[in-house]
């Protein structure tokens, strides 16, 4: 018989097997919302607990990481594999920053950027081979060191920012990033309370007030770009200036943040003077000045000169000590540029102008359409560019080029260079006293139909080469090569209206012969040619006709059968209403 202990103590032993099974279960198998997740290992000769673990929220980067600028610290999460035994390893900086990697030795990374500790680790990785006969180019070749994870680090951020606090950021972050964070409104405080963030907030309107007759009650921006300060735990410190960081993205002015970080946001020294940058940049402003500020480093501040700029005649113009006069001198920027020539100094009041290059002040440009090689959009000069330079920029005409058809159109501009419509000058014209009924009516009339082409002769010019026909192009031009015609429209009152293939040297009676001849009731007389390009309109035997010409033929009797009768009847009715007018007044006169 099993006595009641024995019973007791096996239940008791069943229930602590289960409870070990089940925590052996929720520690070898974490949930799917874990938020640390194990690194899978690169070999399966690395045992787990040599690889580190990665925080996936911290894998966001503003840029890609600089080894000769990132400063390596405790928490650095580095890869290193070695390609002689395919051993691959997730290592992480300890607290008193070193850095352990197995069977090769520790280093120490106090004060050491990524690439002086893959530096100093292939040196030692070639004496420990030294033996070898492996040249030691490939040595180092054969051994991997690079940074997978920057560590988390804590940056405080105080001073002109709308929310003060301490935050948690990466060493692969910029102090932009922080105080762009620190500026939400909606940003909780890290680290101050309530009562202190108040406090603090109240401070900073305190010190707007007082400087607002400086800044100006309109300027909401009273936080410095330009004199910003981060403190290192070291002891160590940096400027910030964020116009010529965010237009160079030179690290210069904004290093990378370290742990301990402390950000100094001060108010805009607007006391301490300015510099201006205006003209051909891209963001022409005023900036606060700070000591060693240059003249191309400014320009440069502004996203740089614009692609019309004339940066070898830059204006610098400084203010007499007590602001009553100024000079200015005029200074190659190409030279400073490319090296040729020392920046420039600035002082307070400094104002720099980058005038426009008058040349390329405005982009001009002529469409080609029709029968050259190339057609297109073509730039031109503002001034002096010909119709034959573009032609030869289009790669000449093809060999169906219709010269004599060629044509030039072209948008009627006013002094400020706006377009003038139809509607525009019928405006104009209403307001001219001296200008009769018939002639305000053919002036509209004509305004409608109104030719916007270039007069120009590309048969003379490019057949004879006659340079005097050559004719200079301006921005907005289209230029149009027909192909050559080898058809005469014949229309009006014939026998076949249609087209009538062409005949070198024929005559117009040729052409209407071939259309039927002459309809009944048709005008010999007023029979005229329509020339191809200029629609003008020529009697016959006056011109010759050409390839593309049309020729009108019109009819009898334009007007109605009872017209004559008509317009009589109307003229005799007008006359009589008058004649009785003029004897009524007179009988009332008399009486």
């Amino acid at each position: 018989m099993i006595s009641r202990l024995q019973k007791s103590f096996f239940y008791l032993l069943v229930v602590f097997s289960f409870f070990c099974a089940s925590a052996k279960a929720q520690i070898t198998a974490p949930t799917p919302s874990s938020t640390t997740l194990a690194v899978p290992t690169l070999s399966s000769s690395v045992p787990d607990k040599a690889s580190a673990q990665i925080s996936p929220e911290a894998m966001i980067f503003d840029g890609a990481i600089n080894p000769h600028e990132y400063r390596m610290g405790p928490g650095d999460i580095l890869q290193y594999r070695s390609w002689t035994s395919n051993d691959a390893s997730q290592l992480m900086v300890s607290a008193d920053q070193l850095l352990v990697i197995p069977r090769i030795g520790a280093f120490s990374v106090k004060g050491k950027t990524l690439e002086q500790v893959n530096d100093e680790v292939r040196a030692h990785v070639v004496t420990l081979f030294k033996k070898s006969k492996t040249p030691v180019d490939s040595i180092q070749n054969l051994f991997v060191l690079s940074l997978t994870q920057p560590r988390r680090i804590f940056v405080t951020v105080s001073g002109e920012v709308t929310t003060p606090g301490v935050y948690t950021y990466t060493g692969g972050t910029r102090a932009t990033v922080a105080i762009n964070v620190a500026n939400r409104p909606t940003q909780h405080t890290a680290v101050f309370g309530d009562e202190a963030f108040q406090k603090e907030q109240e401070k900073r309107k305190r010190e707007q007030d007082r400087l607002r007759p400086y800044l100006g009650a309109g300027n909401d921006v009273t936080a410095s770009q330009r004199n910003i300060i981060v403190t290192h735990s070291d002891g160590t410190s940096d400027h910030i200036d964020i116009p010529r960081f965010n237009a160079t993205r030179d690290p210069r002015f904004c290093p990378l943040l370290r742990e301990g970080d402390v950000i100094y946001v001060p108010f805009k020294h607007s006391l301490g003077g300015q510099v201006g940058v205006y003209g051909a940049v891209n963001s022409p402003q005023d900036f606060e000045y700070i000591q060693g500020d240059s003249l191309w480093g400014m320009v440069m501040a502004t996203l740089g000169p614009t692609s019309t700029a004339d940066i070898s005649h830059i204006e610098l113009t400084s203010m007499s000590a007590n602001g009553d006069s100024y000079t200015t001198q005029v200074i190659d920027g190409t030279a400073i540029k490319e090296g040729r020539a020392s920046d420039v100094k600035l002082q307070a009041g400094d104002r720099i102008f980058v005038r426009d290059n008058p040349d390329l002040r405005e982009l001009s440009r002529v469409i080609v359409k029709g029968e050259v090689l190339h057609p297109g959009v073509y730039p031109i000069l503002r001034t002096n560019t010909k119709l034959s330079d573009v032609i030869k920029q289009a790669g000449g005409f093809t060999p169906y080029a219709f010269l004599a058809g060629g044509t030039i159109t072209r948008q009627k501009l006013d002094i400020d260079n706006k377009d003038i419509t139809a509607e525009d000058e019928g405006k104009l014209v209403g307001r001219l006293s001296n200008l009769s009924t018939v002639d305000t009516t053919n002036f509209r009339v004509l305004t409608e139909v109104r030719e916007s082409y270039v007069s120009v002769d590309m048969k003379r010019l490019f057949e004879k080469n006659d340079e005097s026909a050559d004719v200079g192009l301006r921005d907005g031009d289209i230029i149009s090569i027909p192909v050559t015609p080898n058809t005469v429209y014949v229309w009006g009152y014939v026998g076949s209206v249609g087209y009538v293939p062409y005949q070198e040297g024929k005559d117009v009676s040729y052409y209407i012969n071939a259309a039927g001849g002459y309809a009944e009731g048709a005008v010999k007389s007023g029979t005229r040619i329509i020339k191809a390009r200029t629609r003008r309109w020529a009697e016959a035997g006056k011109t010759s006709i050409e390839p593309g010409d049309e020729i009108y033929v019109p009819k009898e009797g334009t007007y109605s059968d009872d017209y004559t009768l008509r317009t009589t009847s109307l003229i005799v009715g007008i006359v009589a209403t008058i004649v009785s007018a003029i004897f009524t007044v007179v009988l009332i006169t008399r009486k």
